[in-house]
This record gives structure tokens, C-alpha cells and sequence, in this order.
């Protein structure tokens, strides 16, 4: 039998992978928490930055907002809407490596596309 931290790991993970929202920490606590009443926030929390950290999910970090979380590993890029930060998967493109690093040793490169949504084109608040 798998003890206990190995079970909520599991149980975090799942939650994520099938929202396919880019949640916010606080978004998964609230699903996990329906269905898993005994696993606390600060178990997500902890769960989700460890995973991250691991590889095992990715920790999107876009301006003006909450880190999100996104269980699809394969390689892809985002776009966000700029009035409901609705955030979204889009195929991967192929950016190239700069000429120049400015002295930075670079590690990782993210697109993130910023645009609006469906719902907010339709709303026409734009």
C-alpha cells in the first residue's frame, strides 16, 4: 500500500492534469478539497511546487498575475487573455536561441501570447 504523502501526491497531480485550465494553486486546493477534505492547502501548495521543481508539471509564471500550473509536459506555448487571463495551450513553435545572453546563463524560454479569448471577443469588451 502506497503511504500516505504518495497517495495525496497522486490524488494533486490527477486533480491537475484533468482540469487542463492552467489553474492557479489556490484553484486546485479548491477541487482537491471537494473530493479530499483531509488534504490541507499547504499540502497542495507544497505538492505542486515540488512537482514543479521535479519536471513533473510546469509552473507558468505570466505578469500580472498567480503562478499557474499545467500537467501537459509535452512541448507547447500559451496565450493569455488579456481581460479574463483565461490561459490556454497553442502548439509549440521553434524560437531561436538569442545572439547575445547579456551575461544571463539562459535555462528556459516560454511563449506566452496575449490576446483575447473567445468569450471577450464575443462580449465586445474589448
Amino acid at each position: 500500500m502506497a503511504d500516505r504523502n504518495t497517495i495525496q501526491k497522486e490524488i494533486i497531480h490527477h486533480t491537475l492534469c484533468e482540469m487542463r485550465c492552467h489553474p492557479t494553486a489556490a484553484t486546485v486546493y479548491d477541487r482537491v478539497h471537494l473530493r479530499h477534505p483531509t488534504i490541507s492547502r499547504s499540502t497542495v501548495y507544497r505538492v505542486l511546487a515540488r512537482m514543479a521543481e521535479e519536471g513533473k508539471i510546469l509552473r507558468l509564471d505570466l505578469a500580472g498575475g498567480e503562478s499557474r500550473y499545467d500537467g501537459e509536459l509535452r512541448p507547447h506555448s500559451h496565450v493569455r487573455c488579456r481581460l479574463c487571463g483565461t490561459v490556454a495551450d497553442l502548439p509549440a513553435v521553434e524560437v531561436d536561441r538569442p545572439l547575445e545572453d547579456g551575461g544571463f546563463l539562459l535555462e528556459d524560454c516560454a511563449v506566452v501570447y496575449r490576446g483575447l479569448c473567445p468569450a471577450c471577443r464575443r462580449s465586445g469588451e474589448n
